[in-house]
């Protein structure tokens, strides 16, 4: 029976080539000490990066437009604007404006979101106990309306708070940058859709 030197002896690839042990073992050596592979190349390094900087723009270009639009969703009072009609007519939808107890006919688009709206305050109404909101536009907004409103002076234009028609003026021009919403509201009413409009 063979001996655990003999075993290995005879196991190692090395043994029986002509080289002595002292070139045996400066072999392994070499082996044993030679350079790590070579890093990653400078060109796959800067093919990372590019991709990471990349991702990290489409990511920041992303989070950008859904701060954008994301009033929308957040908003505590859903805000709309939509032109209407005094006579019903196909594709349109009754509604009665709140205080006043007139039925109006609404187009089914709304020309106004709140993610149109780039300001809102209170402003005095038509009495000294009334208020209104003032609403300044985002240019989005200001195009979109102007665009909307240019064909349809002498006709109602629908403001819907929540859903409910809470005031429709007869247009006498174009809209373009701004506009206030006077539904006689208490001032309580006005802040809240001044502030809920922006999802304050």
């Amino acid at each position: 029976m063979k001996t655990l030197q003999e075993v290995l002896r005879d196991v190692d690839p090395l043994a029986n080539e002509v080289r002595g042990a002292h070139d045996r073992v400066a072999m392994r050596a070499a082996v044993v000490d030679a350079p790590r592979a070579a890093e990653r190349p400078p060109q796959r390094r800067a093919v990372v990066v590019a991709v990471a900087a990349a991702v990290l723009t489409a990511i920041g270009a992303g989070f950008f437009e859904w701060s954008r639009t994301a009033v929308d969703v957040v908003a505590a009072v859903r805000f709309e604007a939509r032109l209407a009609e005094e006579q019903p007519g196909t594709g349109l939808r009754e509604a009665v404006i709140s205080l006043a107890g007139r039925k109006i006919y609404l187009h089914p688009e709304a020309i106004l979101t709140n993610g149109d709206i780039a300001g809102a305050q209170v402003v005095p109404g038509s009495t000294a106990s009334t208020f209104g909101v003032a609403i300044s536009l985002t240019r989005d907004g200001a195009s979109k309306i102007f665009g909307a409103t240019q064909g349809h002076v002498g006709k109602p234009i629908a403001i819907l708070i929540d859903g409910q028609v809470v005031t429709a003026p007869t247009l006498r021009s174009p809209i373009s940058t701004a506009g206030v919403i006077s539904g006689d509201f208490t001032k309580a009413e006005a802040e809240r859709i001044a502030s809920g409009i922006l999802g304050r």
